[in-house]
């Protein structure tokens, strides 16, 4: 008699149903776990793309909603015209005031070198005139040289300039020298506007929240442009000739003129000689 009796056909089978059901059991649990990490899976990374649209959308609105404002913005202590009247003891003042005394007019861009040429060895005798009072210096700060700079130094450094007019106007004297020395060379990459906001600070500039943000977000880009289109399509402030380039300056409306930019414009004796000329 066997101690292991061989199962049955009955038995088998059997056994065979409850082997299958457990086969068939273990193979949906595997499925329905596959279908959960699948559905999950695709449902983060719908939301994933979702979320990135939503970011890029408000990203886009935002900077939409940033232009459109900017472009209403003009910077307070500016005439209608961009210009920025620099009296004396080096504070801004108005228009009132400006035809009381010598006046001298400016267009510059920041990133012109002829400008510059201008701007550094004169730049002690101006400040002299105007801090005490013997001129008012109407600097008009516009921006057509971006092509001549990898980074658009040109408008940046104009945008920068008109943030502090708006905010701090007594420091403008100093800033508007100090981009100056910070001129890149032409075709080159200008300061970061990091480095600007550095350059301010050099001169006493308080980088506070206002001026960070108007700076980051170049608020005054749109003033700059309708100021530079509107200067090279009329007459010069207080004169009778539409500026050709920069720098076009002029002592009470008439007009410095140079033949020699190297010898003339570094000249500071030939252009105070002129000033006295043209004096009231």
């Amino acid at each position: 008699m066997s101690l292991n009796p061989r199962p049955t056909r009955s038995e088998q089978r059997e056994a065979a149903r409850a082997k299958a059901r457990e086969l068939r059991e273990k193979r949906a649990k595997g499925d329905k776990r596959k279908r959960f990490i699948i559905t999950t899976s695709v449902t983060l990374a719908i939301v994933g793309v979702v979320a990135g649209v939503a970011w890029l959308i408000f990203s886009f609105s935002q900077e939409a909603i940033n232009n459109g404002e900017n472009a209403k913005k003009s910077p307070a202590n500016v005439t209608a015209l961009g210009g920025v009247l620099v009296g004396k003891d080096l504070k801004l003042v108005t228009p009132a005031e400006a035809a009381k005394t010598n006046h001298i007019v400016i267009y510059q861009d920041y990133q012109c070198p002829i400008c510059r040429l201008f701007e550094e060895p004169n730049a002690s005798q101006i400040k002299t005139w105007a801090d005490k009072g013997l001129a008012v210096i109407e600097y008009h700060p516009i921006s057509f040289l971006d092509g001549a700079s990898l980074n658009n130094y040109s408008s940046r450094a104009t945008n920068a300039a008109f943030c502090v007019a708006n905010s701090q106007p007594n420091k403008f004297f100093d800033v508007n020298n100090a981009l100056y020395t910070n001129q890149p060379e032409e075709n080159t990459s200008g300061p970061t506007d990091a480095e600007i906001k550095d350059t301010l600070r050099s001169v006493g500039v308080a980088m506070s929240g206002e001026m960070n943000e108007c700076i980051d977000q170049k608020r005054y880009a749109k003033f700059i442009d309708n100021r530079t289109s509107e200067a090279f399509g009329q007459n010069a402030v207080t004169g009778n000739s539409i500026p050709q380039g920069t720098p076009h300056i002029l002592v009470n409306g008439v007009q410095y003129t140079w033949t020699d930019t190297a010898a003339d414009l570094p000249n500071p004796g030939r252009f105070a000689q002129f000033f006295d000329l043209n004096k009231k």
